[in-house]
């Protein structure tokens, strides 16, 4: 097995950790914060300018999830090549270093009052979106390759809910911010760990078939259409 291989299957476990370590750590900083609620109160209420603990936030929850992102981001090109996919994972670490670098305004109005404020507004807004859409890019190239076409119809279903949701969140009101965020964020996250974890084991399977000797080569994502049969 040759140890540059090797890594890249090691890096989609990056798709797995990211979620479980950035939605833990969300609720361990909240639950340290005084009259912090999740339920209630954004995820980026954590970061927000003048907050006790808002450099470990900021550092270590946003910081810590661009940079698995990153090297999520590298193992998505490796499986399904330069394509949407890839460039989307990409996008999601950059907005995620950039919510760390803008932080909002105390309390995290819904308008914002300091152009700090209104580049993370944008920058969150940014990053939900792509999130959302995500597992629908996904179930389009799922579709073209036979070792992940049980994953298109699950990828297309989590894609229509969380459309629904992110259509519906302004709707929900100010005080329920927190609750919509956790649970988008659940949907999307449980989604990207299935696919991290099947990843991994698809260039892992790529990693021992090049040890035996016997090349195993995932295709491209060309973003062309779906082969016939498909």
């Amino acid at each position: 097995m040759q140890p540059g291989h090797q890594l890249l299957s090691r890096l989609a476990l990056a798709g797995m950790i990211h979620p479980i370590l950035f939605l833990g750590s969300s609720l361990v900083l909240g639950a340290v914060r005084p009259g912090y609620e999740p339920l209630r109160d954004a995820i980026s209420e954590l970061g927000e300018q003048g907050a006790a603990n808002a450099l470990v936030w900021n550092i270590g929850g946003f910081g810590v999830a661009a940079l698995l992102y990153a090297m999520y981001a590298v193992a998505i090109r490796a499986g399904f090549g330069p394509g949407w996919l890839f460039r989307l994972t990409v996008a999601q670490a950059i907005l995620a270093a950039s919510s760390g670098l803008f932080s909002c305004d105390p309390g995290c109005p819904p308008v914002p009052q300091s152009p700090t404020m209104l580049l993370h507004t944008i920058v969150g807004l940014t990053y939900f979106a792509i999130t959302t859409v995500l597992p629908l890019v996904a179930w389009r190239t799922f579709r073209q390759r036979a070792e992940w076409r049980p994953f298109a119809p699950p990828s297309l279903a989590v894609g229509v809910v969380l459309i629904a949701l992110f259509l519906i969140g302004p709707a929900l009101g100010a005080d329920r911010v927190g609750v919509w965020q956790r649970v988008v964020l659940l949907i999307a996250y449980a989604w990207q760990i299935a696919v991290a974890f099947r990843l991994h084991r698809l260039l892992k399977r790529t990693d021992d078939a090049d040890a035996a000797g016997r090349p195993e080569q995932l295709a491209p994502d060309t973003g062309g259409p779906a082969p016939r049969g498909a």
